[in-house]
């Protein structure tokens, strides 16, 4: 029978009058043509509705824009379809692009409501593809199961009601940044609108699978969250929210956000016995930049009550419990924190806080308490202690607060006379005789460098070591930069060189190290010199420690040694030593007492009976090939130039 053909214009309304023209005509076959439908987000074109007479639909749409993404040569096809006066009915609709879903919808005329319903059985994630927004990772493998209904009228869906299995599903973008693998899951979603708000609930159940969205990446599953709240359109409110997270603990959080201005409003997060290592290493660390915190661990449990409003923090109640910060360095770590902060931002409070042990260095450090006084962003302890081995660190004035959108802070701390041989049996360097002990009437950080006003003194080696003006910027950042000075004077060469293995010398030098920079602890820029103390002592040299100062006058020591020479003696006299090195760009000039001709420089210049002269003949020389001819001296494979 051939078809009779009608056509409409750009409303609903047309639509409506001429399916039900077309529905009375009587013929057995009929189709219907419609040039273009808009609404609000909205818009279809071409389309053709085909009436078989055995009550099916078929409706061919040429080209559908749903929020910007464009989508085209669909066909829905309605197993029976109803039309009357009333309304139009679809039952049992199915997608030719989008294989495992069928569709139920029904409209009222009289009253404009609607209804569409979706029942998914193992979807091909990938088959919607089409009908997300553009800007979302690409989904590329897994299925969805599920039920999905939709109410609305003629001023929109006002209801939402979603119920889904995810298996295996994975998705990823074209910059690698956002990618899951494996995800099983469920996700349970009602919603409601009451004027231009919309009320939520939800519950969200993460079994298992991968999920990496920088810079957070996430295994294992097991992560469970029910919520709820409103969304108006301008603020998305969330009023309750339970989270649970795998070995960290459950947290419950509030929260109001400004969708306008893209900011927090107000926020409340609460829970108990969380575990602080997981939850440092799984959600924090990966936000934070190379440096010194994001390589540290943190252990021990917290109960937390934070309250945030008007964009800064209002309260928080913080409970740690055999807590801990440890560096990965081992440099500093801090053990057995025990305290209860109640800080309000408007209040003043007081907090004791408690601590078993640590470790500086290497070394050990003893149990402790301080009281911690708070008002606002003002922070300050009057007096602390920190046990180091057989001595103690003591801090007084303590001040930290907020300035200009960075912490500052100052203190003055003295070092009492700490035992160099149990400081450096602790921290693993070659055995040391002496007492490390200072004083500093101000130490400041003013949010991108460290100063040290005064001196911190070192007795070692029955001579003293001085560090002054010390400076460290950037100190929590990618690449810290050391500045200072170092003065040491009339240190023994016989304790010096028996702790380094370096053969034996007798006497006394002094040294000297000024400019200094290191570049993330690596020597960038010194001045450096080495030179016989002033003052009667003996002098003496022994012939393993002449073969290793060679070493640092480069290769052409070997080829002028005297080996017959240094045969018939174990030890040699000296009359100076000098050495000199100003580093810059990766390259030490160097020096020494005398600087002969063709390069050459005296490294030591011989004195007494039997007296030796030693000559260095490289006067530049890369910083990397200085310091590995200085991990060779105790090898035995060079020798000395003998005069």
């Amino acid at each position: 029978m051939p078809s009779q053909r009608c056509s409409g214009k750009h409303t609903r309304h047309i639509l409506f009058a001429l399916l039900l023209v077309c529905s009375t005509a009587g013929a057995a076959d009929l189709s219907l043509k419609i040039a273009d439908i808009t609404a609000p987000d909205f818009s279809a074109r071409d389309l053709m509705l085909i009436l078989p007479e055995n009550g099916s639909a078929d409706l061919h749409i040429g080209e559908l824009r749903i929020q910007q993404r464009d989508l085209r040569k669909l066909r829905l096809r309605c197993r029976r379809f109803t039309l009357s006066t009333a309304g139009l009915r679809c039952h049992h609709g199915t997608l030719d692009q989008v294989p495992g879903m069928v569709l139920e919808f029904s409209h009222s005329f009289d009253t404009g409501n609607w209804q569409i319903s979706a029942q998914l059985h193992r979807l091909e994630s990938k088959s919607l593809e089409s009908f997300l927004p553009a800007d979302l990772p690409q989904l590329t493998q897994g299925t969805l199961s599920g039920a999905l209904r939709v109410n609305g009228n003629a001023s929109g869906a006002n209801a939402l009601n979603a119920d889904m299995q995810l298996a295996e599903i994975a998705f990823s973008d074209a910059s690698g940044l956002h990618a899951a693998e494996n995800l099983h899951g469920t996700i349970r979603l009602n919603a409601t609108r009451k004027a231009a708000s919309w009320n939520w609930q939800t519950e969200m159940a993460w079994q298992s699978g991968e999920l990496f969205w920088q810079p957070l990446y996430l295994g294992e599953g097991g992560r469970n969250l029910s919520a709820s709240g409103s969304h108006d359109g301008m603020n998305f409110r969330v009023e309750q929210a339970t989270l649970d997270l795998p070995e960290v603990g459950r947290v419950q959080l509030a929260a109001l956000w400004d969708g306008k201005q893209n900011r927090l409003l107000d926020a409340t997060v609460r829970g108990e016995n969380i575990a602080l290592g997981k939850l440092f290493a799984d959600y924090v660390r990966p936000f934070l930049n190379k440096g010194t915190l994001a390589e540290s661990s943190l252990y021990g449990h917290a109960d937390v009550d934070w309250q945030y409003r008007d964009g800064a923090t209002q309260s928080l109640h913080l409970t740690l419990r055999d807590a801990g910060v440890a560096d990965a360095e081992q440099r500093f770590a801090l053990l057995g924190v025990n305290s209860e902060i109640d800080w309000q931002a408007d209040a003043p409070r007081t907090a004791d806080i408690a601590f078993a042990g640590g470790a500086l260095l290497g070394a050990p450090l003893g149990s402790g308490q301080w009281t911690v006084q708070m008002h606002g962003t003002e922070f300050g302890v009057a007096q602390a202690v920190l046990p180091v081995l057989d001595g103690k660190l003591e801090l007084s004035g303590f001040k930290l607060h907020r300035k200009d959108a960075a912490w500052h802070w100052q203190f003055a701390t003295s070092l009492s006379r700490i035992s160099m041989e149990q400081l450096s049996r602790a921290a693993g360097w070659p055995k040391m005789h002496g007492m490390l002990a200072g004083h500093i009437p101000k130490v400041s950080y003013d949010g991108n460098e460290i100063n040290m006003d005064g001196t911190l003194l070192f007795s070692v080696f029955d001579g003293t070591v001085v560090a002054s003006q010390l400076k460290l910027a950037d100190p929590f950042g990618r690449a810290p930069h050391l500045f200072g000075n170092l003065s040491m004077r009339a240190l023994d060469l016989d304790l010096l060189t028996r702790t380094f293995s370096f053969g034996n010398m007798q006497g006394r030098i002094d040294v000297d190290v000024n400019n200094m920079e290191l570049q993330d602890w690596r020597p960038a820029r010194f001045d450096a010199r080495i030179a016989s103390s002033a003052g009667n002592y003996p002098k003496k040299i022994s012939q393993r420690a002449v073969q290793n100062i060679s070493a640092l006058g480069g290769a052409g020591a070997a080829a002028a040694i005297q080996r017959s020479y240094l045969r018939f003696f174990e030890n040699f006299g000296y009359d100076r030593i000098g050495w000199s090195c100003k580093l810059r760009n990766g390259v030490c000039a160097m020096g020494g007492v005398d600087n002969g001709s063709g390069g050459t420089y005296a490294i030591i210049k011989g004195g007494g009976i039997p007296a030796i002269t030693v000559m260095g003949y490289n006067r530049a020389v890369s910083w990397d090939e200085l310091i590995t001819r200085l991990k060779r001296v105790t090898q035995n494979n060079v020798q000395a130039v003998v005069k």
